[in-house]
């Protein structure tokens, strides 16, 4: 038994990253609609929803541990004072990010840590998308290259500065740049940076946008969309992948 649970957990590992092939519905934080964000138990629903991208968002605490948690205060997931990255690993592994929720119990829920849900998403199948929140290249590129996982992820970031520097130290990284407002004030930037993966806000973004995107021949992913006729907007245009915390709801709704 404990043979094949090794085989089964090793054949998962080696699937490599394929953007084009995978399906276009990311799971926004995890399932988190239906639990609550950057959790085990939001990240297992959507494996169980049959999730193939599933993005979560990543913190580094005082110490250099990276967790996952969206806000750099505590005050809307925790009803706490103070910010994410003035804690210590064990303090911040010991939050209670489950009971704001109001689905449901999970109070048992806490931050899991980066090489935590890496895991977890590709023994389920799921490759794992990474939002750089907070924390240095080097952090991240050490959990990446600790679990032997360069060709089975992607990060992506706001920063991208720091999409410029993991890719030094991981050159077969696949990198998103994120953004908003206007993309063509960022043509210049984007041409230079030439990421794998370009995820735009979808109140902002233009079918010129993504024309020009798409004659760059950068992949495209939207944020955050929950609106099914939004979606079907914005794939008609050219768009490759929905970001959404309803994956399966928006897939369902687009098939019909």
């Amino acid at each position: 038994m404990k043979m094949l649970c090794l085989l089964l957990f090793l054949s998962v590992m080696t699937v490599n990253v394929s953007i084009a092939d995978l399906e276009t519905m990311i799971a926004h934080r995890g399932a988190s609609f239906d639990a609550p964000e950057n959790t085990a138990a939001s990240i297992a629903l959507a494996i169980d929803r049959g999730a193939k991208i599933i993005e979560f968002d990543v913190r580094e605490t005082v110490d250099g541990k990276l967790l996952l948690f969206h806000d750099n205060d505590l005050k809307r997931l925790c009803n706490l004072t103070g910010t994410f990255e003035a804690l210590s690993g064990e303090d911040a592994a010991d939050l209670d990010v489950g009971s704001w929720f109001s689905k449901g119990d999970f109070s048992s829920e806490k931050p899991p840590s980066l090489a935590a849900s890496i895991t977890q998403c590709l023994e389920g199948g799921a490759i794992p998308l990474i939002e750089h929140k907070s924390g240095s290249p080097d952090a991240y590129a050490k959990v990446i290259k600790d679990l032997d996982v360069v060709d089975k992820v992607i990060v992506q970031s706001f920063d991208w500065e720091f999409i410029a520097e993991i890719r030094k130290r991981l050159p077969k990284l696949k990198v998103g740049a994120l953004g908003s407002k206007k993309l063509s004030d960022r043509k210049a930037q984007l041409t230079e940076l030439k990421p794998d993966w370009v995820g735009w806000s979808q109140k902002d973004i233009t079918k010129a946008d993504i024309d020009w995107l798409k004659e760059k021949s950068f992949h495209i992913a939207i944020w955050t969309v929950n609106d099914p006729a939004r979606a079907a907007w914005l794939l008609d245009s050219g768009a490759d992948k929905i970001i959404t915390d309803r994956p399966k709801f928006l897939s369902d709704n687009l098939s019909q």
